[in-house]
């Protein structure tokens, strides 16, 4: 599972209504089991929302998207911009 969190460049950019859209897509696609198609050396919302439902599974709406406001404070904390 650990390797399904590395990578090697953050190419996220400042979260939108779409990002946010990205985010809950990839978790929806690993929830119903799909590998992911792209490159995972680099985290974009999308792949991380993929990462995170693939540790995670099936999680309400309402956690899912605590778990995304975290993850961007975290970014926004780090720097990672």
């Amino acid at each position: 599972m650990i390797e399904d969190l590395e990578y090697e460049t953050d190419r996220r950019q400042d979260i939108t209504d779409g990002r946010r859209r990205n985010f809950k897509q990839g978790w929806t696609r690993a929830v119903e089991g799909q590998e992911y198609q792209d490159v995972l050396e680099e985290l974009t919302w999308n792949n991380l929302g993929w990462r995170l439902g693939k540790m995670f599974g099936e999680t309400p709406d309402d956690l899912r998207e605590e778990i995304l406001d975290w993850c961007v404070e975290q970014r926004n904390a780090t720097g990672s911009q």
